[in-house]
């Protein structure tokens, strides 16, 4: 009885209050009251409207983000996929013309070559390659490789069925007999200077040399075609009173850049 007392006690004060509030506010009594509710109100709706307007776009300018990053890295993929295809399309214009260059040099001589690819290095020979022809194909220890429009890079050294080891003239144990272009004598032995470079010795000091002469091979070794270019003069060392005279020379072609070359096969 005490509760539902109780109850009916709060419903009426309830009761009492709304209407005194109505009649307040028919009286004017509560009009600053209300104006300032409604204009908190007002300034609450419009902050939380501003607020989710933001959350909004904040939301739509956060996966507009991702959207670009994605593009951008999309875009970044193709553009390394169209360099490495750009790279390899000149890598292959590179390897056509070295081709054509060697097959053009081949129909002026006359020549029978074997045309072979740079597969590798000898581990036990620093300044030698490994070329794809061997035995099978003609190859033999002694003929000349050679790159380009007939420059002489070494000598077949080693020769298996299906690979051969050339060793370049660079190499300290390589020697060729050598001639000056406007000579038709042998003229001196090209030798390799540990890898760094080549030198000409035993050039009798009668020979007239100049820097900027072009050494050729003179023939006189077997399985060796006279007229393949070797280099260009560069420095020459004479002391009168020695008996021959030297020379270094630049080689016409970078060896650490062959890829194709061929090999010489002689008349028999």
């Amino acid at each position: 009885m005490l509760v539902e007392r109780k109850n009916r006690l709060i419903k009426f004060y309830i009761i009492a209050v709304i209407i005194l509030l109505i009649f307040f506010h028919y009286l004017g009594v509560l009009r600053i009251f209300e104006d300032n509710f409604f204009n908190v109100m007002g300034m609450a709706q419009g902050n939380t409207f501003n607020f989710l307007t933001k959350l909004k776009y904040s939301f739509i300018n956060y996966q507009d983000a991702q959207n670009l990053k994605k593009e951008n890295t999309e875009l970044k993929e193709q553009l390394n996929q169209l360099n490495y295809d750009n790279s390899q399309l000149k890598a292959y214009q590179v390897e056509n013309e070295k081709l054509r260059t060697i097959l053009n040099f081949k129909e002026d001589k006359n020549y029978n070559t074997v045309l072979a690819a740079v597969i590798g290095k000898d581990t036990n020979k620093a300044n030698s390659l490994i070329i794809n022809k061997g035995f099978q194909d003609g190859v033999r220890d002694g003929f000349a490789v050679v790159v380009d429009r007939g420059i002489i890079i070494g000598k077949i050294i080693d020769t298996k069925d299906y690979m051969s080891t050339v060793l370049l003239l660079n190499d300290k144990m390589s020697q060729l007999a050598i001639s000056l272009e406007s000579s038709n004598k042998t003229n001196g032995l090209a030798e390799g200077e540990y890898g760094l470079s080549l030198k000409v010795n035993y050039i009798p000091q009668d020979i007239l040399i100049n820097e900027g002469d072009f050494i050729i091979t003179s023939g006189t070794e077997a399985n060796i075609p006279r007229g393949l270019l070797i280099g260009k003069i560069n420095r020459i060392i004479s002391q009168g009173s020695e008996l021959f005279q030297s020379a270094t020379i630049n080689p016409l072609i970078a060896y650490n850049e062959i890829s194709i070359v061929a090999v010489i096969i002689p008349n028999q």
